[in-house]
């Protein structure tokens, strides 16, 4: 008698397993939404470790990227990547312009700037002359 128990259980597991195989397929599945495009409305750039040492300005790898292009209305994030404290200075080291300036920024610190006007923006560290990098706007 139990025998006959454990077969009917058995094929009652397999008519159930076969029914919701079925009716799973036939249903119809809503399409799953497309990923919304990803908007940049900032650029990043590193102040790069060692950068504090003079020789970074020779490979113009103080800030990464020593240059970026952007459009006018677009952010620039600058992070202090360095384990030393740096500025993020409008101009020129002997002509500060006045444009914008992080003041002293700690490691791990971040600085940003939206640029508004078109042009060519220069910018260094205070603290470290030779760190030099360039904004375009377009």
């Amino acid at each position: 008698m139990s025998k006959k128990i454990i077969i009917t259980c058995i094929a009652a597991v397999c008519i159930i397993i076969l029914v919701g195989i079925t009716v799973g397929d036939s249903v119809e599945k809503a399409p799953e939404p497309e990923p919304e495009p990803v908007t940049q409305d900032h650029t990043k750039v590193m102040i790069a470790v060692l950068s504090s040492r003079p020789g970074c300005e020779q490979t113009n790898s103080c800030y990464l990227p020593p240059n970026v292009t952007i459009n006018s209305g677009q952010t620039i994030v600058w992070v202090n990547d360095d384990r030393a404290f740096h500025t993020v200075t409008g101009g020129y080291y002997d002509v500060f312009d006045g444009t914008f300036d992080s003041g002293h920024m700690n490691p791990s610190d971040t600085f940003s700037y939206t640029f508004d006007d078109v042009g060519k923006f220069h910018y260094y560290c205070r603290l470290h002359p030779w760190m030099e990098g360039t904004v375009i706007v377009n």
